[in-house]
């Protein structure tokens, strides 16, 4: 049985050739490519100001994301996910500033005691670094597209694990739900949200080692229901259940993981569906994790960054704030230049060791010298800016480590895009999107640690299928409808 309905047909012939495509796809890129260069000699020469150079950028961004949407049909691709987190945390503030929401794009806002202004070549290459990332994101992937008529679905008989799968959520959900319980009960006792930043530790060491451990089975459990069941009402009451233990976290204030599951999770069942994505469908569910994300974030702490109910334009506005990570890091490269090497290996830990403020070491973490820049005393309490992959890699290697990078991570988008065309590979793609789809916000090598943890998650998994399976043989064996002992 496959788990992937057959939407395709056999026969290939009415496909587009892929030389037609392929040049199709170069003509795109090169003409955004020449509309990027003829924008930067202009800025260069002065014929355009900085606010002029947010608006074509905040264009060039958004028109990828349509571009996106409808070379890719209906948006089935990890890059136009990527792109609508890039513009949404870096672009926001762009964005803003054409709907008239905000009217200073380039200070300096963010956790910042006194706001500050940086150069117009500071700002212009925190723009440049913007385009070119998005486009180098962009272009391999649409270079290198297959439609899903091409990547047919390839898997074998999966239905023989949803059992097990559904056996390993009903036993570790009491668990997991008595696990964030307890979380939000110590939260509320110890300031709230920041709680997760400064005393981590204490945190943690109020549930046992055992119960920490059960998010290394309940969410592979989740996820692989989720790609292999067909049945609608088990797959939604799978799906309902599992969200509403993560209600207590909600209610911290925390939101990050549990938004970006979702919407990997709406990839997964546009792969798995093999229909092409409804544009008023993607709109419906936009929207609602707007007014929910505003909702949650209004939980936080009285100088937490939401309200509930902000308007569409105020919560892209305040999302974009990450833009100012960016700028700080062209501004002030030297600054953080000297210490990459041990940023990027705290992020090969980060799925395994948090990161505590209490114990704060400069040179350590990329995010946590980012923040106790902006604002030492800000910093202590507990408050962060977060990070920026465009903010890595540009202090890694200037513009040209821009570019590199991202177009790396263009090639690791395409190859998720085909290595979801079956069962496994789908929900491995689907394990490590919400880590991916956060490098606008989150660190460069953040989603590595969390394909590590994955791998531990999946080994765990295969243990306990073998185990599994051994116990369902002895209960035949030994069961009353068994003759063969009374022999």
């Amino acid at each position: 049985m496959n788990p992937f309905p057959k939407t395709c047909a056999e026969d290939r012939s009415d496909l587009p050739d892929a030389g037609a495509v392929q040049l199709i796809a170069a003509i795109e890129v090169v003409m955004y490519l020449a509309m990027t260069a003829t924008a930067t000699f202009c800025f260069v020469m002065g014929w355009l100001s900085c606010e002029a150079a947010g608006v074509l950028t905040a264009l060039l961004m958004v028109s990828l994301i349509v571009l996106a949407w409808k070379r890719f049909d209906g948006g089935r691709h990890p890059c136009f996910l990527f792109l609508c987190m890039l513009t949404l945390f870096q672009a926001g503030r762009l964005i803003a500033y054409c709907t008239g929401e905000i009217t200073d794009i380039f200070r300096v806002t963010l956790m910042t005691a006194y706001q500050f202004d940086v150069s117009r070549d500071v700002s212009g290459m925190a723009l440049l670094s913007l385009a070119v990332t998005a486009l180098c994101i962009y272009a391999p992937c649409r270079w290198s597209y297959l439609s899903p008529a091409v990547l047919l679905p390839r898997t074998g008989s999966c239905d023989r694990y949803l059992p097990y799968l559904y056996f390993l959520l009903c036993l570790t959900m009491p668990l997991q739900l008595f696990k964030n319980y307890r979380y939000y009960e110590y939260a509320q006792d110890h300031g709230g949200y920041l709680v997760f930043f400064v005393d981590h530790g204490g945190l943690a060491a109020s549930i046992p080692l055992a119960v920490r451990a059960t998010s290394l089975i309940s969410l592979p459990a989740f996820l692989g229901i989720f790609v292999l069941e067909r049945r609608t009402k088990f797959l939604w009451t799978a799906a309902m259940f599992y969200f509403l233990i993560t209600a207590p976290i909600l209610l911290t204030g925390a939101r990050g993981a549990i938004f970006s599951l979702i919407v990997s999770l709406w990839y997964v069942a546009k792969v798995k569906s093999g229909r092409h994505a409804s544009l008023y469908g993607a709109g419906i569910l936009a929207a609602m994790l707007v007014l929910l994300a505003g909702s949650i974030g209004s939980m936080r702490v009285d100088h937490g960054d939401s309200r509930p109910l902000f308007g569409p334009s105020q919560f892209v506005a305040t999302q974009g704030v990450s833009f100012d990570v960016t700028e700080v890091a062209v501004a002030y490269r030297r600054q953080f230049a000297p210490y990459v090497i041990s940023y990027l290996a705290a992020e090969l830990r980060s799925a395994f060791v948090a990161s505590d403020q209490t114990n704060y070491v400069l040179g350590t973490n990329f995010a946590d010298d980012m923040a106790s820049f902006l604002n030492p005393t800000a910093y202590h309490f507990g408050f962060g800016s977060g990070s920026s992959y465009v903010a890595e890699a540009y202090v890694v290697g200037g513009l040209g480590g821009v570019t590199l990078i991202s177009a790396l991570i263009g090639l690791l988008l395409h190859g998720m895009h085909r290595w979801a065309r079956n069962a496994p590979g789908l929900f491995f793609v689907g394990m490590v999107l919400p880590d991916v789809l956060w490098m606008a916000r989150g660190g460069l090598l953040d989603w590595v640690s969390s394909s590590l943890r994955v791998g531990l998650s999946i080994f765990i998994l295969l243990v306990g299928w073998t185990l599994f399976q051994a116990v369902v043989r002895m209960g035949v064996v030994l069961g009353p409808g068994n003759r063969a002992l009374d022999r």
